[in-house]
């Protein structure tokens, strides 16, 4: 590395490895939102160098923080959200995410940098918003007593073929026996 420039390559070529490494866009989104909330310990030493060792390290937990960022976003417009309230706490995830580093950029008057963390923003937001607008939400099915899968399939969906979606949600220790309340798609 020769330079700024080429460290700043650097970081966004492992952000967007990270986010190649995974199969399933919602590992990539786990993996890269740890990433994105990067802060660290800040040393201690008053002098000269230490000074310039805290510059560097907050300057270097910017950049982490922002390539994983982008990462993050292009990740998210691969996620397919399970429901309507799966879409909503991931865009709210995301958001909590940019909105921290918008506010840190706007502290620091970084306006090229908050405008852009901004427009992400909305983008992330419109997608998320828009792809599940159409999912089913997840309501609470109840039943009186313990019965299998396909039968609370039956009774919810009227198709006990949907019954593996059920054993999904509500992560029972064996699909005959589901577990009397559970969130499942209410559609």
């Amino acid at each position: 590395m020769s330079g700024v420039s080429d460290f700043a390559a650097a970081a966004q070529a492992l952000a967007e490895a990270l986010r190649g490494a995974t199969i399933d866009p919602a590992d990539a989104i786990r993996v890269l939102t740890s990433l994105a909330d990067f802060h660290p310990t800040m040393p201690t030493s008053s002098s000269g160098v230490g000074d310039a060792r805290a510059t560097m390290q907050a300057a270097s937990a910017k950049l982490f923080r922002r390539t994983a960022l982008v990462a993050l976003c292009r990740a998210s417009r691969s996620y397919q959200p399970s429901s309507f309230d799966d879409a909503l706490a991931t865009r709210q995830a995301i958001c909590d995410l940019l909105d921290t580093e918008i506010l840190i950029a706007g502290n620091e008057g970084a306006d090229a940098s908050f405008n852009a963390l901004r427009a992400l923003r909305a983008a992330v937001v419109r997608d998320l918003t828009q792809r599940g607008a159409n999912l089913a939400e997840l309501t609470t099915v109840k039943s009186p007593n313990v019965v299998p899968a396909p039968t609370i399939a039956q009774r919810v969906y009227r198709d006990s073929s949907r019954s593996d979606e059920l054993v999904v949600q509500a992560d029972p220790p064996h699909p005959a026996f589901m577990p009397v309340a559970f969130k499942a798609l209410s559609k």
